[in-house]
């Protein structure tokens, strides 16, 4: 049987048993249809049939069969979960893609290369690592970008005046 690390439970949820599954980056599960997750214990993946699984916004909430209470789901909690392939969702929106592009100021040439996209809420950041090792922050949005070169790897990029020179003094 041939599953996917999925994520892991963060903590539990109410008193009746639930839990928090806490996603991997840029994977989603269906919801809908997902039946069982696997928690690795001492070494193996045991499966659990799922009674109830809703979205929040870390991950889902999931009721799971035979753990109703709070004591029984805190013992769940750090483990890692697998699911079928069927079941999960790759986010085609991740922005994690860009990660490892050059970005190209319009002013300042080559500022450094991307080394996390934060797409976690509506405005979107991206962090660059500069050649001199200072992090720069940018707004990662439309407006800003003038071209994306898939295969040179590069984003032309028009920042806001002064905001790159705020992070290199």
């Amino acid at each position: 049987m041939n599953t996917l690390e999925i994520g892991y439970i963060s903590k539990t949820h109410g008193l009746k048993g639930h839990v928090i599954l806490r996603t991997n980056d840029g994977l989603n599960i269906d919801a809908e249809i997902i039946k069982s997750v696997f928690l690795e214990l001492n070494g193996s993946q045991v499966p659990y049939f799922i009674e109830e699984c809703r979205p929040n916004n870390t991950g889902y909430i999931l009721k799971l069969e035979t753990i109703d209470t709070i004591d029984t789901s805190k013992k769940l909690i750090g483990k890692k979960a697998f699911s079928l392939p069927d079941f999960v969702v790759e986010d085609e929106d991740s922005l994690s893609e860009f990660i490892g592009y050059q970005i190209i100021d319009h002013k300042l040439g080559n500022i450094g290369t991307i080394s996390d996209m934060d797409d976690k809420t509506d405005n979107v950041i991206a962090r660059i690592i500069h050649p001199s090792g200072k992090e720069i922050i940018l707004p990662f949005n439309n407006d800003l970008i003038n071209e994306i070169d898939d295969d040179a790897k590069t984003i032309s990029f028009s920042a806001p005046e002064g905001l790159i020179e705020m992070y290199l003094s």
